[in-house]
């Protein structure tokens, strides 16, 4: 590209520039050139939900178990903690099978939060406020998705059909998060909320709308109920020896 016909090299330019944040405004990486997104590098990894312990898993949990929340005042918070210094950049999604006990509909709302190994919430600030973490939301009645424009890292619903639920149905949803990067460091934990509203308190932009919950919401986990969050983790670019050189 040329401004007043000097040639100024912004062809040069990297396509893509990523901040991975860390926590309140310490930034982990700034600026950092990559050549596409997401990235070429990406590692999918799935995190398996378990309700019987309110944790995360690396591998499929064999025995069901489910967990309630009040639909308009409740959360469930699933937690897993890193081994390891771990960079996730990129689309998450969560897949969840789901119940409604006590009326037809569900909106779903979700946060992926970062905590201290003692479960204290490390958030980014954003204008100088605390952001409530990388969010999704699904009105689990517009569940099916566009087969064209779904991929297998950011699911896209069609909003075609309506599905309202039946008494005692047990149905799976693919709820997209908008894309983030952020660092986890070792003995920090990722925690993921589910919730029948907003969690967003104190946040300045409440992102509402009205939403049509009842009764409880019900989330099973394990065995043929195989919930999970699927992550993009982002392998170094290189290591020597203990340093990482992302």
């Amino acid at each position: 590209m040329f401004l007043r016909n000097i040639n100024n090299g912004w062809e040069m330019t990297p396509r893509y520039r990523i901040e991975v944040t860390d926590a309140f405004d310490c930034d982990y990486q700034t600026n950092r050139p990559e050549k596409e997104f997401p990235l070429a590098r990406t590692e999918y990894q799935k995190l398996y939900l378990d309700s019987s312990n309110m944790s995360l898993a690396e591998e499929p949990i064999e025995n069901e178990a489910k967990v309630s929340y009040d639909a308009n005042e409740g959360v469930a918070n699933f937690d897993f903690q890193f081994d390891k210094q771990t960079e996730i950049t990129g689309y998450m999604k969560l897949r969840l099978w789901v119940e409604a006990d006590g009326h037809d509909e569900m909106d779903m709302f979700v946060n992926i939060q970062k905590t201290d190994e003692n479960g204290n919430w490390l958030p980014t600030y954003i204008l100088g406020e605390p952001h409530p973490g990388s969010w999704g939301k699904m009105r689990v009645s517009h569940r099916v998705l566009d087969e064209k424009l779904s991929t297998d890292y950011e699911p896209v619903q069609s909003h075609l059909k309506e599905e309202k639920l039946s008494p005692g149905e047990i149905v799976p949803v693919d709820i997209a998060i908008v894309p983030s990067s952020k660092i986890w460091h070792k003995g920090q934990k990722l925690r993921v909320q589910v919730a029948g509203r907003y969690i967003r308190e104190g946040w300045f932009e409440p992102l509402a709308w009205e939403t049509d919950n009842k009764g409880s919401h019900v989330i099973h986990t394990g065995g043929k109920y195989e919930s999970f969050l699927q992550i993009p983790v982002i392998p170094p670019k290189y290591q020597a020896g203990d340093y990482i050189y992302r």
